[in-house]
């Protein structure tokens, strides 16, 4: 599918590394996808590939606000540069293009699915069996935690990027959408490294290193 799908497949395919689609992302071929390519930005400094935190009771939070302070820029910055350039071809005729969110909202909600997709080969390998120290029965219950945090965040952060899209005036609300994506990022930080902290050793080496060898050879 080309180089920009294999450059996001990385992005996307160690959730232990990435916050995670901090850019507009539209899968190709659906509506908008080369604009938002094209306004396609990435992170001035890599997430580290481990917990951010020292310990579960010394959750270093200033690290995790300047990540998530700037995935929430970059995903403003991204949403206001697929405004301007969709905004130049769309139909005049077409009534739903007053409302950017709604005419754009299936191609936001497949790319939260690709996304979801992706990140559902990367639970399969930490439920594993079959690898060295798979996962205890508590450290299960603490991945299925993230995972339902994950999910639930990633959901808020859709919508609320279709909602900014549907503004009429967006740059008067910055200030709100900043904040709210910023707490968003910030959880989904937060709920990582309180997974990766709950991990014995053992068990983190053997999931981590599964993810390499999947990475290496991608289905």
């Amino acid at each position: 599918m080309g180089n920009f799908f294999r450059t996001y497949q990385l992005l996307f395919f160690i959730f232990v590394g990435s916050l995670s689609a901090h850019s507009l992302w539209i899968p190709e071929g659906n509506l908008g996808w080369e604009a938002a390519k094209d306004c396609y930005i990435p992170l001035k400094k890599e997430i580290p590939p481990g917990a951010i935190s020292p310990s579960l009771i010394n959750l270093d939070r200033t690290r995790m606000e300047e990540y998530a302070r700037e995935s929430a820029e970059l995903r403003l910055a991204s949403l206001n540069c697929f405004r301007d350039q969709v905004s130049k071809n769309l139909p005049e005729e077409e009534p739903l293009t007053s409302d950017l969110g709604e005419y754009f909202k299936a191609s936001l909600l497949s790319g939260k699915e690709k996304e979801e997709m992706y990140f559902s080969y990367e639970w399969r390998i930490l439920l594993s069996d079959s690898r060295p120290y798979p996962l205890t029965p508590g450290e299960v219950n603490f991945a299925k935690q993230w995972f339902e945090a994950h999910t639930e965040v990633k959901e808020e952060i859709t919508n609320l990027s279709i909602e900014y899209l549907s503004e009429k005036n967006p740059q008067t609300k910055y200030n709100r959408y900043l904040d709210l994506f910023t707490g968003y990022y910030g959880t989904l930080l937060r709920e990582r490294d309180k997974f990766l902290l709950s991990l014995s050793l053992e068990s983190l080496k053997s999931y981590t290193d599964a993810l390499k060898q999947r990475k290496e050879k991608p289905e």
